[in-house]
């Protein structure tokens, strides 16, 4: 009995500590104190632009169950999605001057005047227990298959965007993050002359390519004791030759119109589709609201991202992309929906709807 209890205990503390390696540091009250000046930061946390709203009365499909994220969801496609898995082999010795691969959810690799970028690499399940928020479908490229990486890009601390492991692998490129997440970071050896934190308005400039981050309507969070203490940031990415938006995860707001008027117009606008609910109508956007975004922004392209990976938000899969199409017959926008794993580049300009195909 004195064994079996010893057992459960060592296996207990493992789990404890796996589980709070996987949510990582959080910046010190210390650390902190050196945003007091900023005007998105006040009593100790960072501040959305709009006052996020939730009503969990009204959840569509609802209502929201944790248990369901330790099975697979009925909201999940009924067979293996098609994707192009990619190895080493598939990716050029040197980047080009413009292609992108959708990996899935958030998970964007840019290529980009001879660089690589990844934005929000989550290849694994979205939580800090490996079964929890299981996948539809195994990623399109394993880790150990991604090409030398320059710069990775993290829009916020969620585990559907920021992933340890991933991370750790990544090591030696350049890390531009929001606000605070270099602690994260540093938790997980990352070297601190390999982060870059950046505030709404900073950049990041290297090779001939600028990085500047961008407002949101979000909310940060690993933990149960961390909420906002993390910035979340959107993204301008510019090249003498190519602009581009990234979203991260907002809601809907004035910041789109305002950036489109200050950055826009884009080459391509890389926004989030999915997580939408009526029990927390601002934290994602609602797919009409994607559309008028992408509008507002000057984007001549969108990519849809956040779906097809997670049930995050209590409606089927294909959901989300069924409605942006619909949305958009009557505009001159073109949505790029490669399968996972697929090669875009400047030529590129399929709309196939595969995810109909039987």
């Amino acid at each position: 009995m004195l064994k079996f209890l010893a057992i459960i205990i060592i296996m207990g503390a493992i789990s404890i500590g796996y589980i709070f390696r996987e949510i990582g540091k959080s910046p010190t009250p210390e650390e902190l104190k050196q945003y007091e000046k900023l005007p998105y930061f006040k009593n100790g946390t960072f501040q959305s632009p709009q006052k996020l709203v939730y009503d969990f009365n009204n959840v569509r499909n609802g209502p929201a169950n944790w248990l369901r994220f330790i099975k697979r969801s009925p909201f999940a496609p009924k067979q293996k999605l098609p994707m192009k898995k990619l190895t080493r082999t598939d990716f050029n010795q040197t980047a080009d001057d413009f292609a992108l691969y959708w990996l899935g959810h958030s998970s964007m690799l840019l290529e980009l005047d001879g660089k690589r970028i990844l934005f929000d690499p989550v290849l694994k399940n979205a939580a800090p227990i490996p079964f929890m928020v299981p996948r539809y479908n195994k990623a399109p490229v394993k880790l150990s298959d991604l090409p030398k990486i320059d710069i990775v890009i993290i829009s916020h601390n969620h585990y559907d965007h920021l992933e340890r492991k991933t991370v750790q692998r990544l090591k030696n490129s350049r890390f531009v993050v929001p606000l605070g997440i270099g602690a994260t970071l540093r938790g997980w050896g990352i070297k601190n002359e390999n982060i870059t934190e950046l505030g709404w308005g900073n950049k990041f400039s290297k090779n001939n390519i600028d990085i500047i981050a961008e407002t949101a309507v979000h909310y940060s969070g690993r933990g149960l004791k961390d909420r906002n203490k993390t910035l979340w940031n959107s993204y301008i990415v510019k090249s003498p030759n190519k602009k581009i938006y990234w979203s991260g995860d907002s809601g809907y707001g004035m910041h789109f119109q305002e950036i489109g008027k200050k950055y826009g117009p884009f080459d391509l606008a890389a926004i989030e589709i999915d997580g939408w609910n009526t029990g927390w109508p601002n934290t994602h956007m609602f797919p009409q609201e994607v559309i008028k975004a992408t509008k507002e922004l000057g984007a001549k392209k969108l990519l849809p991202l956040h779906w097809g990976v997670f049930d995050l938000a209590l409606h089927p899969w294909h959901e989300s992309i069924d409605m942006i199409f619909d949305e958009n017959k009557n505009t001159n926008i073109q949505i790029l929906t490669p399968i996972m794993g697929e090669k875009i580049d400047s030529s590129t300009s399929t709309t196939k709807q595969w995810w109909k195909e039987k």
